[in-house]
């Protein structure tokens, strides 16, 4: 017989995240802490997923979004996609103003690529044409 444990996710488990860079950004942002009822309202809502795609995790983490449902999978009809889904669209929304930058900045410089090569090209066949006369 296993021993019960008073914890969903052992010391082990919670290594294996990067726990220098969660306390970096909870420096940043000190996290609310909510209630189960706000967790639940959050995260453990019915979500049909009708149009589904691949979204591999190590086995770790699969093991532990399963442990999640199994909380809340029967009252409030929680699934590991539906978790996942809800998981990564409030990443998504947590984060979106450095994302969008980081997006633009990124754009902003492959145009600047984009540019620089097509002068280079120019530079190029300007080059070419010189030496062919």
């Amino acid at each position: 017989m296993m021993p019960v444990s008073d914890s969903i996710f052992d010391s082990e488990q919670a290594s294996m995240y990067n726990y220098k860079q969660i306390s970096k950004m909870r420096a940043k942002k000190k996290q609310k802490q909510v209630s189960i009822q706000e967790y639940i309202e959050t995260y453990c809502g019915e979500k049909r997923i009708r149009e589904r795609y691949a979204v591999y995790v190590s086995p770790e983490t699969h093991e532990n979004l399963k442990k999640i449902v199994r909380l809340f999978c029967y009252e409030h009809h929680t699934t590991t996609s539906s978790l996942a889904d809800t998981i990564i669209c409030r990443h998504i929304e947590a984060h979106k103003e450095i994302l969008n930058e980081e997006y633009r900045e990124h754009n902003r410089k492959f145009i600047e690529d984009l540019e620089n090569m097509g002068r280079k090209d120019e530079l190029e066949f300007s080059e070419d044409n010189d030496s062919g006369e």
